[in-house]
């Protein structure tokens, strides 16, 4: 809500003294990417280019948090894979050594237990950090085609009270402005 009054706030801004009046905003609105957005609109650029600029923006950092994410989900694909390797090296150990029964006991608990272990460590770390990367790259996807919408909204001189109830549509029902 706080980023959509922002960007209601810069509208009106925008509709009583022009677009040039958005250029003393660019530095306070702390947002990289929000700020890149801005500029290109107070440098009149297209509103199609401006679009296609954000868009190429959000296509490379979701590409970018997909990569990150990837390498968790493969490390988590492969550790139990890796507790496996463990096991036959723990029952060979075991074989090894059936002529000496004190020597089998060591042996099969290095066999279960790095299969334990590989199965922990994919679905208590691995697994769980690629699901929040995915998540958190979602919502800051979402943010980012609200902040576009935003801002070519603003370019197009478009009412602030209609860009408001277009960018609400983005937050969930119980968060919006007016919700119980």
């Amino acid at each position: 809500m706080a980023l959509i009054k922002t960007l209601v706030d810069l509208s009106g801004k925008a509709r009583k003294g022009g677009i040039l009046a958005l250029e003393s905003s660019i530095k306070e609105v702390g947002d990289q990417y929000f700020a890149k957005g801005l500029q290109l609109v107070v440098d009149g650029i297209e509103i199609n280019s401006v679009r296609n600029v954000l868009e190429k923006d959000i296509e490379y950092s979701s590409d970018r948090h997909r990569l990150g994410a990837e390498v968790f989900v493969t490390i988590g694909t492969f550790a139990p894979a890796l507790g496996m390797i463990g096991t036959l090296i723990g029952l060979v150990q075991m074989l090894q050594n059936l002529e000496d029964p004190s020597q089998i006991g060591p042996s099969m608990a290095v066999a279960l237990l790095t299969t334990f272990y590989g199965t922990l460590v994919a679905n208590l770390i691995f697994l769980p950090i690629a699901g929040k990367l995915k998540t958190r790259s979602k919502e800051e996807m979402l943010v980012k085609e609200l902040i576009m919408e935003g801002v070519i909204s603003i370019a197009s001189g478009e009412n602030p009270r209609i860009m408001e109830q277009k960018l609400q549509s983005f937050i969930p029902p119980k968060s919006r402005k007016g919700s119980g």
